[in-house]
């Protein structure tokens, strides 16, 4: 069973490997990707989808723009400002409970306080979960909230306007000569599997399976062969 889940472990370590590792001497491009623009931060998305309906028709340009709040005003930062929060029905009623109350929107919210109602936001952006990624990492470093969304500020309603693609995401750390290596965004380890890798697949089998079964071997081989790793495995 410790044999399985190790290998298991190195099978969804191989596959975040080949899909974000490049040819050996080779560096990632950071020309903006086809549909995108080069822009301050992130690439900008040439033609954004629409923004999603959201539970309540919030508007980014009344309350950053127009009322100058500041982007942690509602998104409070959780986890030592790893991630932020979206909004709920009680941090807007704290404002709420006297501005445009006879709003329906307002009405609504001030409802789903009263029965302690979570609102059903539609996120716009989400990085995947192999991604290590720290708001408070980034603000501290003196990023801005527009370089990976966007003028929020200048918007009613939001939508997708940055990509936050791998490529999106290098293009911006060039452009502040901050580190691009695989592991400012992804954790490389695992409880026996070190970076860097084995240089070979005999190396890696033996590492894996000390008894040496070959079914196992074989098995192991096919799938790298299918995942066309030899740019990262030498057999």
């Amino acid at each position: 069973m410790r044999r399985f889940l190790l290998i298991a472990a190195l099978l969804c370590t191989a596959s975040v490997v080949r899909a974000q590792d490049v040819p050996s001497g080779a560096r990632p491009s950071t020309a903006p990707a086809a549909g995108t623009e080069a822009s301050s931060g992130a690439p900008t998305i040439t033609n954004p989808a629409p923004a999603p309906t959201q539970p309540v028709a919030f508007s980014h340009k009344k309350h950053a723009g127009d009322g100058k709040m500041a982007c942690d005003t509602c998104h409070v930062p959780a986890r030592n400002g790893v991630t932020v929060a979206m909004p709920q029905a009680s941090k807007c009623m704290l404002c709420h409970a006297s501005i445009a109350t006879d709003k329906p929107d307002i009405k609504r919210i001030a409802e789903a306080a009263q029965n302690n109602q979570l609102l059903q936001w539609v996120r716009v952006y989400r990085v995947p979960s192999f991604v290590n990624f720290s708001h408070n990492t980034h603000t501290t470093a003196g990023a801005q909230c527009a370089d990976c969304h966007g003028p929020v500020a200048e918007r009613e309603a939001i939508t997708r306007e940055k990509d936050l693609s791998m490529g999106g995401c290098i293009s911006c750390h060039t452009q502040k000569s901050a580190p691009t290596g695989c592991d400012t965004c992804h954790q490389l380890n695992s409880v026996q599997l070190h970076a860097p890798l084995p240089a070979s697949h005999a190396a890696l089998l033996a590492r894996l399976s000390p008894s040496g079964s070959p079914v196992m071997g074989q098995s192991i081989h096919r799938y790298f062969t299918v995942l066309s790793l030899s740019q990262t495995f030498t057999p």
